[in-house]
C-alpha cells in the first residue's frame, strides 16, 4: 500500500529523498502533514508549500487513502 508523490522541481533538493517522483508507504490515519514532515519540512514550511492531492488543493490535515496521488507544490501568491 502506497501514495504516489510528485515534488515541485524548487523542492526536490530541499527535501529528504532528492527525488521528483517516488512512493511513499501508507498508513491508517496518514496526512498530508505527515507526508510533508516525512521530507523533512517543517511546520513553518506549510505557508509556502501547498498539498494538492488526486488533483484538488488540499488541507494539511487531510486524510490520505491507499493508492492517493499527492503533489507538493510552491505555493505562489500574487497581487
Amino acid at each position: 500500500m502506497a501514495v504516489a508523490v510528485k515534488l515541485f522541481a524548487t523542492l526536490v533538493g530541499l527535501s529528504k529523498t532528492k527525488r521528483p517522483q517516488f512512493e511513499m508507504e501508507w498508513w491508517e490515519g496518514m496526512t498530508a502533514r505527515d507526508l510533508l514532515t516525512a521530507e523533512g519540512f517543517s511546520e513553518k514550511d506549510e505557508e509556502t508549500i501547498a498539498a494538492v492531492v488526486n488533483g484538488e488543493q488540499a488541507d494539511w490535515d487531510t486524510a490520505l487513502r491507499n493508492g492517493d496521488r499527492v503533489e507538493l507544490l510552491v505555493s505562489l501568491q500574487g497581487g
